[in-house]
């Protein structure tokens, strides 16, 4: 009640505004956002109706079973996601795990539903009104904080059940106010009454006959009305004299000539339009010499719909630029081309494109040999020696197990070799050279514990517990630092290296493997529950704090023993007896 009041005081210090205070030209209304171009109720097709020009855009509310306020129509999960049930019986978390693009095609799946708040933040951020209706009664409260918060208080209109938004904000308004809404067809004297009244008017072409009559939509604009409402806000700008080809020949200019920068930033800015022909330049800007032109082609590709062929990079491919190639390269290997297409790249000498064409084989489809990656691996570039390890163990596990650990323990002596050159030099200035060098070093040694970490088999295991467990300094501090929370998930099947690296003398090492251990679960516990016993007393008061933590309800009665006969830690077993008992009050 508090929260409601509190919610009412602010309502009623915001500025009288009227929510529907229009900007000047006929007014491009959109149902349900940009509903025939992109899955309706989602953020992208809410963004996609204010890029084709629309002032205002209407979307629907309803209420999760956990209280979360998300962008749904009318509830029916099976309609438009791959979930069952309904809306308002569903937590927001399990609605996130839903696709809610596959039903209108391949080139959308993946969306997800939408939250309240973002949609307002987008809206805020695109600068158009929207109109909520609201299809779960009680909603009010929740709604208009969000709104006061997100700044749109001012920006909105409603429909639906928005009852008791008007009971905590009376200046709210309906979609409706103030405004007569007609069928196409209206005539000059119609709209001319209606102006006398005071009214705006709305013409409707939305979910009609006439969604797709263009020449009904021009002569509505003539007539002198203020808005129309469309489903395919495309012909609705071109009706009200906003073209969106306009804008995107504007964009083609920028991207066409000019700044580096301002040039990619168009590129990019293109890419959001859907169902453009818009592919075949991205292609031609790809093939720029400039090279964050051509990365950001190379990203339009990857993220306009529906993605780009493999075909359209042919000729990036061949290109005598190398980051062009590079470029291309990495696109493909984003979008899962099949090592096929990949293999004749891992003959070029520039070391970006090699470096490119390994990562995008690691995500590929397809056979690639040993043979043709195993000399990679020693490559004089470091970033090549990293991307071919990701490579190595995607395509070739078995003989990634032997040949990665023992070149990471190559790149490992040459890190050392690096900090105590640099330590014996007095700490000096380094030149870009060796700082390169360095990060090279680093990179590389950071893809291949990665790599290791892709190895399922049972060796797999075991070199990343060789690399998570050693003591060491600097880059191989890191190494099993990285390595270490690669661990989380697997320790479980034998956490016995574990135990024993409790009682590292290097204590760093040691404490993010107890941590390790808090994390890995129950699966754990039974070699931890030994630990308690431990001959080393530092083994002793890790395995307690673990326990503890872990709330390990089985390992009281030893902690109660230990409470009276391990005097140096009785404070400590006495926490840890607090710390589990307070998980599990009932004990």
């Amino acid at each position: 009640m508090k929260r409601v009041c509190a919610v009412f005081l602010v309502m009623m210090c915001a500025a009288a505004v009227r929510a529907n205070a229009l900007q000047p030209g006929v007014q491009l209304l959109c149902h349900r956002t940009a509903n025939q171009d992109v899955p309706e109720n989602t953020l992208e097709s809410l963004e996609q109706a204010a890029l084709l020009g629309c002032n205002v855009v209407e979307l629907d509310v309803r209420r999760t079973l956990d209280g979360e306020l998300v962008l749904n129509h009318d509830g029916i999960l099976e309609r438009l996601t791959d979930g069952i049930g309904e809306t308002e019986q569903t937590y927001s978390g399990d609605l996130q795990l839903r696709d809610l693009g596959g039903w209108m095609g391949d080139r959308f799946t993946g969306l997800r539903i939408a939250r309240f708040e973002d949609a307002l933040n987008l809206a805020r951020k695109m600068d158009i009104r929207l109109i909520v209706d609201m299809k779960t009664k009680g909603m009010g409260a929740d709604v208009l904080e969000l709104l006061q918060r997100e700044g749109m208080l001012e920006r909105v209109q409603f429909n639906g059940e928005w009852s008791d938004v008007k009971q905590l904000y009376p200046a709210a308004t309906d979609a409706g106010a103030g405004t007569t809404w007609v069928q196409p067809g209206v005539t000059v004297e119609q709209v001319k009454a209606a102006h006398r009244e005071g009214k705006a008017v709305v013409v409707n072409f939305s979910e009609n006959d006439h969604q797709l009559d263009l020449a009904a939509m021009k002569a509505a604009v003539a007539a002198g009305v203020d808005g129309i409402n469309v489903d395919y806000p495309r012909l609705g700008a071109d009706a009200v004299g906003r073209p969106v080809e306009r804008k995107i020949s504007a964009l083609e200019v920028q991207a066409n000539s000019g700044e580096s920068l301002s040039r990619a930033k168009a590129i990019l800015a293109l890419s959001k339009y859907r169902g453009f022909p818009l592919q075949e330049k991205f292609a031609h800007w790809l093939l720029d010499a400039d090279d964050p032109v051509s990365r950001a082609a190379a990203l339009a590709l990857v993220t306009a719909r529906p993605q780009a062929m493999v075909s359209v990079f042919a000729e990036a491919l061949r290109s005598e630029h190398s980051d062009v190639r590079a470029n291309a390269v990495w696109a493909l290997g984003i979008l899962h081309a099949p090592a096929s297409a990949l293999i004749p790249l891992l003959q070029d000498k520039d070391p970006r494109v090699l470096q490119e064409t390994l990562m995008a084989l690691a995500r590929a489809p397809g056979d690639v040999s040993a043979a043709a990656l195993l000399p990679l691996l020693s490559n004089e570039t470091p970033a090549v020696r990293g991307a071919a390890a990701l490579a190595l163990a995607q395509h070739q596990p078995e003989v990634a197990l032997k040949a990665i650990p023992a070149q990471m323990q190559v790149e490992m002596k040459a890190s050392l070799k690096l900090g105590e050159d640099y330590e014996r030099r007095g700490h000096p200035q380094l030149t870009p050279a060796e700082t390169e060098d360095i990060t090279g070093h680093f990179r590389s040694q950071m893809k291949m514990v990665q790599a290791i970490s892709l190895l399922k088999m049972p060796g797999g295991l075991q070199a990343l517990e060789a690399l998570a467990f050693q003591p060491g300094e600097g880059s191989t501090q890191f190494d099993g630092m990285v390595a270490g929370f690669k661990l989380w998930d697997r320790i479980g099947a034998d956490a016995q290296p574990a135990i024993e690296a409790l009682g590292s003398s290097d204590s760093q090492m040691a404490d993010r493997t107890e941590w390790m251990l808090v994390q890995a679960g129950q699966a754990v516990l039974p070699d931890v529950r030994k630990a308690l016993g431990s001959e080393k007393p530092v083994v002793r008061e890790r395995a307690i704090r673990i326990v503890a933590w872990q709330g390990d309800t089985e390992s009281l009665e030893t902690l109660r023993t230990m409470q009276k006969t391990d005097a140096a830690n009785a404070a400590l077993v006495a926490w840890a007896i607090e710390k589990i008992e307070s998980l599990h009050p009932k004990v």
